[in-house]
């Protein structure tokens, strides 16, 4: 990897390829630590491999369509379920270290990231090691905590702060989607009149994805109908899928939002997924009696089989879903 005079941090790596095969060589190294290995306890790394890719593409601000499957915006929240110790700190420091020397040509450059990931890992430890000393890496960094305190801020239920740090990303829609969801989930209302009016200032955001997942599955989920209905008003498919090829429906979560998207005409017995299940299914799986009921008021099969061979009937009766097993019976009588 060459060290061009003027070229971005994302150049000098080799864009995002540079950033994947970063990514693939490091986690071939953790795959091969008994320490660390037993934070990723799955067959691979994979997943692990993907979504350092995808942080550090979005970090660098490179391909947002290589970024949306990200599951996390924050640092801190990304890396919570783990119960990290100094030693496994310091043997991902020791791997990263043999990886950046492996692959990087320029000395500065080499060091320079040697000191980001020291300092950056000690964060999500809660040390404070200092900032990255490179200006570059520097400045993208402190966007970075800016987007952890936003999430912070939304959780904490700060709303006005969290409407101000949100419009500095406003620009990676990739993110600013992830953010209007998160916001959408609290349900109060001066974030939820700051989605709506942001999707007023910016059309693309409903076709924009974070997750995997474009506004409209967030609203249907969140069971937002300002934002479902502005969505829907600015043309937004009802049937539009996700990355795993699941429907809008298939994620409503009130009987209202099913109604309104079948209005707009969504599919009701549309199958997708690893499963090939439907909205119904899903219903039956979570117990949503609503949900269910206004999916069969649509005209939902309810005899419709996923890949197992399984009807909602028996989604239910195997999830213990009573209400909806005897809804369903009632409704096949």
């Amino acid at each position: 990897m060459i060290n061009r005079d003027g070229a971005s941090f994302l150049e000098i790596l080799g864009g995002e390829a540079g950033c994947q095969l970063l990514s693939r060589d490091f986690y071939g190294r953790v795959a091969q630590s008994a320490e660390l290995k037993p934070l990723f306890p799955g067959k691979s790394v994979r997943c692990a491999t993907e979504e350092f890719a995808a942080f550090l593409i979005q970090f660098l601000e490179g391909d947002q369509d290589q970024t949306q499957h990200r599951w996390w915006l924050s640092l801190r929240e990304s890396h919570a379920r783990f119960k990290i110790s100094e030693l496994q700190r310091s043997v991902w420091l020791r791997l990263m270290v043999e990886t950046i020397d492996s692959l990087i040509v320029d000395s500065k450059i080499r060091q320079s990231l040697k000191q980001f990931f020291g300092a950056t890992s000690g964060y999500l430890l809660g040390n404070n090691e200092g900032a990255p000393a490179h200006k570059e890496l520097n400045e993208r960094w402190c966007n970075q905590l800016t987007l952890d305190q936003l999430v912070e801020d939304i959780t904490n239920g700060r709303d006005s702060e969290a409407i101000v740090h949100s419009r500095q990303f406003a620009h990676r829609h990739s993110v600013f989607v992830g953010i209007l969801a998160r916001m959408m989930e609290t349900g109060h209302e001066p974030l939820l009149d700051f989605v709506v009016s942001s999707i007023e200032g910016d059309h693309q955001l409903s076709t924009s994805r974070f997750n995997g997942r474009p506004l409209l599955h967030f609203a249907a989920g969140s069971s937002c109908m300002p934002v479902v209905r502005k969505l829907l008003e600015l043309g937004a498919d009802p049937d539009v899928m996700d990355s795993g090829s699941h429907s809008t429906l298939y994620r409503a979560s009130t009987a209202e939002i099913v109604a309104e998207l079948v209005r707009a005409g969504a599919s009701v017995n549309h199958c997708g997924g690893v499963n090939k299940s439907t909205a119904l299914h899903q219903a039956a799986r979570f117990g949503n009696l609503a949900v269910a009921q206004a999916l069969l008021d649509a005209g939902a099969n309810q005899s419709a089989k996923d890949r197992k061979g399984l009807t909602p009937l028996d989604r239910a009766i195997n999830c213990r879903r009573h209400d909806v097993a005897a809804l369903l019976v009632g409704r096949s009588l």
